[in-house]
């Protein structure tokens, strides 16, 4: 059993010129147990072969897995991690990938305050050491590992979906090597092969099994690099050799019917798959790069039309002050932030609280990504001048009651969308501001009129996504110095004792340590006050204080309520609002 107790300090140098790259050896020499030229030969072994040296000295049976252990354990000290010793889920996830641990041949087996104990095979590796105290801001404690008890911790750990990737890339021998990749009959031949499909269809499966809304697919010179946006954050999840770049670019491509012979110019394009019992809907874009081409797909469920607005996570009263104004008869209600900050979801959440059987709503979206049974969508076409402000200004003829604008991008848009709201149409759209009092300032500099703005304007709502801990693991503590500070300078609060919450990672969340995003949201409500600061051109600071006095929660304050509340960690609210 492992005992929790600090080892004590030993002298790592290594004083021979052959094995100084490697204290083990140099002790495997000095000791007798291994010659020179042996030692020689196993470094060169393991650094070819990519294999923790333990592994090579047993398998060139020089010294058996079990000396080795004890003779690393009793020079330094340090205790053997016992099968019995390891956690039944990765420790600390956010601060080890996968990927670290596997290279390293290390793995956390306990964490107590600001200690981590550290299982590792080759534990005189100093420089893995001093990464692991870097990721994990903790004082570590190595722990002597065997080789064989590390892996069967990997695959009980990460097994499933990039084991599985693995097995379909071993299998594919020979894919890509020895084609023409400028020939498109061979790169059309190459998507076509059945590991090829293999292999997309499990990067598609994956995704969906995560909760992943982006795929990232990514060509460097030695290798492909596959990355999935789960909860807002990147995972890398395998690495493809870059010989297969060609034919997993050329399969996507021709699933979302791109050109194949174009690789200069980007690409944009849209397909539908059915994945299992699931079906997709796939946003492809493809971009040029160095190595080849870099695709984004972005993963949307087919049938699927967002959230309901209970479930968004708006602030108390927020909810019934959306509400209300959605059943004003004209005006206009704005939802900002930056892209990927679940504007849209918002917009499709408002739109189904709306009456679709009495009512004629109509949509206008670049792109459509869910369809609402009851609403008139319509696609933006750049490529035949097909735009916001031209759509808009026949959809006003269509005599309408709600228009939802995706994106009010230019002058143009904005001043139809403006009296449109001014002649009986209720408007919604969106804008790519940092705040909600931003939103003002943005439209007047489109050089939309003071006065009108003020007449239409109803309601203005401010938002970002956070990460929703995972409950089965999320661990509470209490808040530091520099976060009180930062809580209570932004005039926010914190309950007695101040207490904030971590993520962890456990099996119920695939060890992330988050289960989904929540928004986190400021309502900007009209006034006749706010009115009269629109026509005076006031600036923004001027409107948040008169709406903050008014009893307007701001969006760290809402973060702060949430992460006091343990749906959420500080950081991601800090991440997600920037403030410092």
């Amino acid at each position: 059993m492992l005992q929790l107790f600090r080892p004590r300090r030993v002298d790592r140098t290594a004083p021979e010129p052959t094995t100084r790259r490697n204290p083990a050896l140099a002790l495997l020499v000095e000791t007798g147990r291994l010659g020179a030229e042996d030692a020689a030969r196993a470094a060169n072994e393991a650094e070819n072969a990519q294999e923790p040296l333990a592994a090579v000295l047993d398998r060139l049976e020089l010294v058996s897995g079990e000396d080795y252990v004890r003779l690393m354990a009793d020079h330094y000290g340090l205790q053997v991690a016992e099968p019995q010793d390891y956690p039944t889920v990765p420790l600390m996830p956010g601060a080890f990938s996968s990927r670290f641990l596997r290279q390293r041949w290390v793995l956390p087996l306990a964490h107590e305050e600001e200690t981590l104990w550290l299982a590792m095979a080759d534990p005189s590796d100093e420089a893995t050491l001093q990464a692991a105290r870097l990721a994990s801001e903790c004082e570590v404690v190595p722990v002597v590992a065997a080789v064989a008890d590390l892996k069967a911790a990997y695959d009980r750990f990460f097994e499933s979906g990039e084991a599985a990737m693995r097995e379909i890339v071993g299998g594919i021998e020979g894919v890509g090597e020895g084609h023409d990749h400028d020939s498109v009959e061979h790169l059309i031949d190459l998507a076509k092969e059945a590991p090829v499909v293999r292999l997309v269809n499990q990067l598609l499966l994956d995704a969906l099994k995560m909760g992943a809304s982006d795929i990232h697919i990514e060509p460097y010179r030695d290798r492909l690099q596959v990355r999935y946006r789960v909860h807002g954050h990147l995972r890398e999840i395998g690495s493809p050799p870059a010989r297969l770049a060609a034919a997993v670019v050329s399969r996507i491509k021709i699933l979302a019917r791109l050109d194949i012979a174009e690789r200069r110019l980007p690409q944009d394009g849209r397909t539908r798959v059915t994945i299992g019992d699931r079906r997709l809907d796939l946003r492809v874009a493809t971009m040029p790069a160095m190595h080849g081409e870099s695709l984004v797909l972005r993963l949307l469920e087919a049938g699927k039309a967002g959230v309901e607005l209970a479930s968004l996570g708006l602030p108390e009263g927020g909810e019934e002050l959306l509400r209300h104004e959605l059943r004003a008869p004209h005006g206009m209600i704005l939802v900002t932030g930056p892209t990927g900050s679940g504007k849209t979801t918002t917009l499709y959440a408002s739109l189904r609280q709306l009456d679709r059987v009495q009512g004629k709503l109509i949509s206008i979206e670049d792109p459509v990504e869910y369809q609402i049974d009851g609403v008139t969508q319509i696609q933006v076409r750049p490529e035949i001048d097909l735009g916001f402000a031209r759509i808009l200004r026949s959809v006003v003829r269509h005599d309408p009651d709600v228009v939802m604008v995706g994106e009010t991008r230019d002058a143009e848009t904005a001043d139809i969308a403006v009296h449109a709201a001014l002649t009986g149409h209720l408007m919604l759209s969106t804008l790519h501001t940092n705040s909600a009092a931003g939103a003002i300032a943005r439209l007047l500099d489109m050089e939309v009129e003071p006065y009108l703005l003020a007449s239409v304007l109803r309601l203005v709502v401010g938002q970002r996504l956070v990460g929703i801990l995972c409950t089965a693991c999320r661990e509470s503590y209490v808040a530091d110095e520099d976060e009180r500070i930062s809580i209570a300078r932004a005039g926010a609060a914190l309950p007695d004792p101040p207490l904030l919450y971590r993520a962890q990672g456990c099996r119920a969340c695939n060890e992330m340590g988050y289960t989904g995003r929540i928004g986190i949201f400021e309502l900007l409500e009209v006034d006749e006050q706010v009115r009269r600061l629109i026509r005076e051109r006031a600036s923004t600071p001027e409107i948040v204080s008169h709406a903050v006095a008014r009893g307007m929660r701001t969006m760290f304050q809402d973060g702060v309520a949430k992460a006091a509340a343990g749906i959420t960690t500080f950081e991601e609210v800090r991440r997600a609002t920037e403030e410092r």
